[in-house]
């Protein structure tokens, strides 16, 4: 046996010897002094193992009572035990010192927390539910992390900083699980150049249409594997992207301070006020059309007495002068040949110009109680001011599959059909059908005005309007109703100009 390998014996050994396995006094305790009653032992094994020739050393100074095998195997099982204690250590100390905002499967909630509350929650400037409020976060609202105390979080969103219950916050991973829970919205952001839509989950399934970097769609589920993301691109899209090539976070809001609530209340209030008193307007409007229609009949008959009594005064005066009309006869009929053409040429400058005045009224009559005036188109006849005036709509009327109104709600072709039809064109409620008018053009030469037409695999199923500066404006969906997106967000087919610049 080389030499080390009896080093390493006789520190096995001497350890070993020292504890109550060979029945020995204890290690000397710190301070004690050494003299050869604690040492000698030592020197002795070293000594016999320097020199020695056994093949088992161990064995022959224990009597056989221990061997070398059981010495090592011995020492085997103390590392290990050593190793998992200070494994279960290092365990405890990462549980004690982990943060509750930490996030490794959610990570969009790391140092963030989302309100859990039925409804919305107060923000306030100090940790005490009597101190003022700065503002409010939505249920499902998300914060940033300041500080977690034994009851309030410090936290900060839009431009609020304060303090909440933290009964209302999920924290972290925690956060992210709730939110996967309680059907709060998702939104799939696309992180390569080009993106294909299958229909299926399967990469063989055939491609709807394409995506491009950057834009952002709402998300339908995930599949259980987590390699597809069913996605909704507009009324007439829905399919599966690869969830690797896009980066899914939930859609949470932000805080809404007091200054910002009361400003949003204020313009709230103008819109209301100035709709009430355009209907009062528009009802005292049609009062009095309605009254000019009911008091013209009563005029009608007022007139018709006078004309009698006229009439009746007028005869004495007739047949006084019938005599003399008698005589003066024969000079009248001389008379009559140029006296005709004159008649005739002043006849329709008498009775012309009377019914324009009594029609034009009734119709106007009939026409205002029933009927409400289409939104006025702004001034301009150009492609860009079509397309200013449909971006007018965004995010003020909803969606509705198969609408054609500006004020209750439109699809994709309603809405280019209503908007094109305040410019004077007349269109078909319907994409593929719309897409037959006008004059096509290249992709390359689009202008403000335009039409876009997209397919969805099995011909043309969106339309949008053309907007400038690469994007569109259009109906899209019952969530996100008249929006503006890049006019690549989805692959385009087609389009057709109706109005120049």
């Amino acid at each position: 046996m080389y030499k080390p390998s009896k080093r390493v014996l006789a520190t096995c050994l001497v350890a070993a010897m020292c504890t109550s396995t060979f029945g020995v006094q204890k290690i000397a305790e710190a301070g004690q002094t050494y003299d050869s009653s604690n040492v000698g032992i030592a020197n002795k094994v070293n000594d016999y193992l320097e020199n020695g020739e056994s093949s088992d050393p161990v064995a022959d100074l224990t009597g056989g009572s221990v061997t070398t095998e059981q010495i090592r195997k011995e020492q085997a099982e103390a590392a290990a035990a050593t190793e998992a204690d200070a494994e279960a250590a290092a365990a405890e100390s990462s549980e004690t010192d982990a943060s509750p905002t930490d996030a490794k499967v959610y990570t969009q909630f790391k140092d963030r927390a989302v309100v859990t509350a039925d409804s919305k929650v107060n923000i306030r400037t100090e940790a005490d539910g009597e101190s003022e409020v700065v503002g409010v976060l939505d249920r499902g609202g998300i914060c940033l992390v300041d500080e977690i105390g034994a009851e309030w979080t410090k936290i900060e969103s839009g431009t609020c900083v304060g303090y909440i219950k933290n009964d209302y916050l999920a924290y972290g991973d925690d956060a992210g699980t709730w939110c996967e829970n309680n059907g709060i919205t998702r939104r799939a952001k696309v992180d390569t150049a080009t993106l294909k839509v299958r229909e299926t989950k399967d990469e063989t399934s055939d491609c709807v249409t394409l995506l491009p970097e950057g834009e952002e769609y709402y998300v339908y589920s995930t599949s259980s594997d987590g390699e597809w993301t069913e996605v909704s691109v507009d009324d007439d899209i829905r399919g599966f992207v690869k969830s690797e090539y896009v980066t899914v976070e939930f859609e949470n809001p932000r805080a809404v301070s007091v200054e910002e609530q009361a400003e949003a209340d204020r313009k709230a209030k103008e819109e209301a006020d100035k709709a009430w008193l355009q209907y009062l307007a528009e009802q005292e409007a049609a009062a009095q059309a309605a009254q000019q229609q009911a008091q013209q009949p009563a005029a009608d008959q007022q007139a018709q007495p006078a004309q009698q009594q006229a009439q009746q005064q007028a005869q004495p005066a007739q047949q006084q002068a019938q005599p003399a009309q008698q005589q003066a006869q024969p000079e009248q009929q001389q008379a009559q040949p140029a006296q005709q053409p004159a008649a005739q040429e002043t006849q329709p400058e008498q009775t012309q110009p009377e019914q324009p005045a009594t029609e034009a009224p009734t119709e106007a009559a009939t026409e205002a109680p029933t009927e409400a005036p289409a939104p006025a188109a702004p001034a301009g006849s150009t492609g860009i001011d079509l397309a200013n005036y449909a971006c007018s709509y965004v995010g003020v009327i909803p969606y509705i599959w198969g609408g054609a109104s500006l004020s209750s709600g439109v699809d994709c072709s309603g809405f280019t059909m209503c908007i094109y039809a305040q410019y004077g064109y007349s269109l078909p409620h319907n994409a593929a059908a719309q897409s037959g008018y006008g004059t096509e053009v290249s992709l390359s030469d689009l202008q403000a005005g335009d039409l876009l037409f997209y397919g969805n695999g099995g011909g043309i199923g969106h339309v949008a309007i053309y907007i400038g500066g690469g994007s569109v404006v259009h109906a899209s969906n019952s969530r996100d109703g008249i929006k503006i997106s890049s006019y690549n967000y989805r692959t385009p087919v087609k389009a057709i100009r109706l109005i120049g610049q």
